[in-house]
C-alpha cells in the first residue's frame, strides 16, 4: 500500500504544471453531440463554362457559400455548404459558373457562380437562383413632406355703442383659415433589366494540342467560331459561341486541337483564326 501511494505522488510530481485538468466525461460527450459536420452531396458535372465578368449582389440575407470541389477522374463535384453567408448591399463579380444535377428523373440542372469582390478576393460557390444580376445601387432618400399647419387669425371684438341706449352689442369677426395644398410626391417606377440568355457550352474529349505553321484560311459561308476552355485537371475542353466568321474574308492561324464527342465518336480538328477565335477545319478552306 505504501509502494503504490508512493507512485502516485512521483506521477503528480512528474505531471506538468501547465497542464488543465480534464473537462468531464458528460460535457466531453456534449461537446461532441452539438458540433456537426456540414453535409456534403455529390452531384453530376454537366458544364463548367467561363464567361465574361458579370456583376451580382444579394437582396436576401442568409444566401449560404459552398465550397465545391472536382474529380480528377470523372465529372462529379462535390457540394459542401460553409457557415458563412453573402452579404447584402455589396457587389459581387464572377467569371466561373459550374451546373450541376442530382441525376434523378425529372430534376432540373443547378448553376453555381464562384463569386469573388471587387477587389478580386474568392468568396466561394453560391446558386445562380439566389442572387440578383447587376451591381448593387443605394436606394434613394424619400423625402419626406412636412404638413403646413393652418393659422387661425384671432377674433377681433368691436363694440358699437348705441346713441340713446345704454346696452352695447358686441359684434365678432369670423377670422378665415388659410389652407395651402399638400404637395404629393411622384413615385418613379424602375424597370428591371431583362436577363441576357447565356451561350450554350458543349463539351468535348480532348486529344491532342498542336501548333501549326501559319497558314490563310477563308470561310466559304458566315461560319459560327467558339471560345475555347481546357480542363486544368482532365482532356476535356468546352466550346462556347463568341460570334461568327465573314464570309470570304482571309484569317491566319498558328494553333489547333483535336477533339470528340464521345470515345466512339470520330476525331474533329479544331482552329484558332486570329481575330476570331477556335473553328472547325471543315467549315474552312486555304485561302490562295
Amino acid at each position: 500500500m505504501k509502494k503504490f501511494k508512493t507512485l502516485l505522488a512521483t506521477v503528480a510530481l512528474a505531471w506538468p504544471m501547465a497542464v488543465t485538468p480534464l473537462a468531464p466525461t458528460a460535457t466531453l460527450l456534449a461537446n461532441a453531440a452539438t458540433t456537426k459536420a456540414a453535409k456534403s452531396t455529390t452531384e453530376n458535372l454537366l458544364k463548367a463554362p467561363t464567361i465574361k465578368k458579370v456583376a451580382y449582389h444579394a437582396i436576401k440575407t442568409g444566401v449560404p457559400i459552398y465550397k465545391i470541389t472536382f474529380a480528377a477522374d470523372k465529372s462529379v463535384a462535390t457540394l459542401t455548404p460553409t457557415t458563412k453567408a453573402v452579404a447584402t448591399k455589396t457587389t459581387y463579380t464572377t467569371t466561373k459558373t459550374v451546373d450541376v444535377t442530382t441525376g434523378k428523373k425529372g430534376t432540373k440542372s443547378t448553376t453555381y457562380l464562384l463569386l469573388k469582390t471587387t477587389k478580386g478576393s474568392a468568396v466561394g460557390w453560391v446558386k445562380a437562383t439566389s442572387l440578383t444580376k447587376g451591381a448593387y445601387k443605394v436606394p434613394a432618400k424619400k423625402t419626406k413632406l412636412k404638413k403646413t399647419a393652418t393659422k387661425k387669425a384671432p377674433k377681433r371684438a368691436t363694440t358699437k355703442k348705441a346713441v340713446k341706449k345704454s346696452t352695447k352689442k358686441a359684434t365678432t369677426k369670423k377670422a378665415t383659415k388659410k389652407t395651402t395644398p399638400k404637395k404629393t410626391a411622384k413615385l418613379t417606377v424602375k424597370k428591371t433589366p431583362k436577363k441576357a440568355v447565356a451561350a450554350k457550352t458543349t463539351w468535348l474529349e480532348l486529344t491532342k494540342r498542336a501548333t501549326l505553321t501559319k497558314k490563310a484560311y477563308t470561310s466559304a459561308k458566315a461560319s459560327p467560331y467558339y471560345r475555347a476552355a481546357f480542363a486544368a485537371d482532365r482532356p476535356t475542353v468546352s466550346l462556347t459561341k463568341a460570334g461568327t466568321l465573314k464570309a470570304g474574308k482571309t484569317y491566319h492561324a498558328t494553333k489547333a486541337f483535336y477533339a470528340k464527342t464521345s470515345a466512339k465518336a470520330s476525331t474533329h480538328e479544331y482552329i484558332l483564326l486570329t481575330g476570331a477565335g477556335w473553328t472547325p477545319a471543315t467549315a474552312l478552306k486555304t485561302a490562295k
